[in-house]
């Protein structure tokens, strides 16, 4: 295969990030519609964050219907020194069967995926000259929110996007590692990671001494555009981004055999140990208020949004990198687990009682709506693919490290992911309008979430999807070059 267009940054993904408004202060402190977006000058079509889901009883507590599902153990396929990581593994989302695939297509002049590689090998050669610079906050008590400002210098919004944008070139170079054996993108990554153990500065809202029961945090301020809103707590976690890359690269480079120096090995899980507790002190923001507000008017949304989903994802990626099969049955089935400040908690929130709170079954003749949807979050269908992408990647990794189905699961209202890929198939395709059309706009972007489903189910319908526009998508927070790596 001819590399052609090296350096370009053609086609890349980014998404809006949540916040919201700011949470109504009458009686339990209801945070009611917290939820809002950043819009990163590269997004195109519809990565959003969202509101609740379709789970009915708003005093229903944490548990999943389908008794089956409780705390279910989560299988291991392969134990390397007690954890859980399958052998088969050779990334955080791909398998041997994938690698071997992708290095079949490098070698294919003019093959289908030629330019979607084009992207992968440019944009790896462009990072060798990348110079680190990790987020860094010597004094926490002076970190802001920072959303309103545009990414303010020492602020969270800041923190959040530089772990995005580094993280991405890391799992670049280590997929470049990956494909070619070519160990300058292994050490350059691995330097990276290096650079950012030694002085990131995780948020966690620990820190901060959160009151969850009253969505307070130390220096708490009014307005979602002041210094430090409830949304604080709320949006720490969208340093999964960065988890999730982070983690794929270490992934890929052990799966190669890359041989790290032992201490910068150390400093590296460390530093992967940090962003899953950031995350996860994030998420109780969530989880924890609802524990403490079962029949509030926010419980069903605190239960069900997808900042919840995109938790998660962090928080497998994390498992499956750190071989950690605890915090792997905390996504997947509800386990306990306890950080390094010994804080244990067993998790409301699970994978499958999100997805049976998030999609409707058949109740209204809307099966596979996401609640994103049903309530016109903005924009609705846009929201709506958000929450799913963040599940297929909780789906992804589940199959290749834990051999768990998370794909083919119905939740507690009898709809799962594939069902939400038929439903949301029909607004790419231009069969079924949006509720805000005016808000969603051309739909034609989204068509890359297809991809996924067209690997997993390999279904005519989810073809036609995927072959309404171009296939170089390259998704920066999670699949990379998706087409390349499991296009059919």
């Amino acid at each position: 295969m001819k590399i052609l267009q090296k350096g370009i940054l053609l086609a890349v993904m980014v998404a809006f990030v949540g916040c919201g408004d700011d949470p109504e202060a009458e009686g339990n402190n209801d945070p009611q519609n917290q939820s809002a977006q950043q819009n990163d000058e590269n997004q195109q079509n519809g990565e959003n964050d969202g509101n609740q889901s379709g789970q009915n009883n708003g005093n229903q507590n944490n548990s999943q219907n389908n008794e089956n599902d409780i705390n279910q153990e989560v299988p291991c396929l392969t134990t390397t020194d007690g954890s859980c990581p399958t052998s088969g593994a050779m990334g955080l989302f791909i398998t041997e069967e994938h690698l071997l695939t992708a290095q079949e297509r490098m070698e294919e002049d003019g093959g289908e995926f030629e330019q979607s590689y084009n992207i992968q090998s440019g944009r790896a050669d462009s990072a060798l000259d990348f110079e680190p610079d990790p987020f860094v906050k010597e004094d926490m008590s002076e970190i802001t929110f920072g959303w309103c400002g545009g990414d303010e210098e020492g602020s969270l919004s800041a923190a959040t996007s530089r772990l995005e944008e580094e993280s991405d070139v890391v799992r670049t170079l280590a997929l470049e590692y990956a494909l070619t054996a070519d160990e300058q993108y292994a050490d350059k990554a691995a330097s990276i990671l290096d650079a950012w153990a030694e002085v990131h500065t995780p948020v966690n809202i620990y820190d901060f001494n959160p009151d969850f029961g009253n969505a307070e945090i130390d220096g708490q301020t009014d307005g979602f555009c002041s210094d430090r809103p409830w949304n604080f707590a709320l949006d720490a976690m969208w340093q999964t981004y960065g988890l999730i890359n982070f983690s794929d690269a270490y992934i890929l480079l052990k799966a190669q055999g890359y041989d790290f120096d032992s201490d910068v090995e150390a400093a590296i899980q460390e530093l992967l140990s940090e962003l899953i507790e950031a995350v996860n002190s994030s998420f109780h923001a969530w989880t924890r208020w609802a524990d403490n507000h079962p029949n509030a008017g926010s419980y069903e949304r605190y239960r069900s949004d997808n900042h919840l989903s995109w938790s998660l994802a962090g928080l497998i990626a994390g498992a499956a990198a750190t071989g950690d099969a605890e915090l792997a049955d905390y996504v997947l089935a509800g386990g306990e687990w306890e950080d390094s400040r010994g804080l244990a908690y067993e998790n409301p929130s699970y994978v499958r009682d999100v997805i049976g709170r998030a999609i409707e079954g058949d109740d209204e003749g809307e099966k596979g709506r996401f609640y994103e949807e049903k309530i016109e979050r903005d924009p609705p269908v846009g929201y709506s693919f958000f929450h799913l992408w963040a599940l297929a990647i909780v789906a992804q990794v589940a199959e290749v490290h834990y051999g768990d189905d998370i794909w083919n699961y119905e939740g507690a209202q009898g709809a799962g992911l594939k069902d939400a890929y038929e439903r949301y198939s029909d607004f790419v395709l231009g069969e079924r309008d949006s509720p805000n059309p005016e808000q969603d706009g051309d739909m034609d972007g989204l068509a890359w979430h297809y991809e996924m489903a067209l690997h997993r189910w390999d279904e005519e319908r989810f073809r036609e999807v995927v072959e309404t526009t171009d296939r170089n998508r390259f998704i920066i927070q999670s699949w990379g070059p998706i087409s390349f790596l499991f296009g059919r």
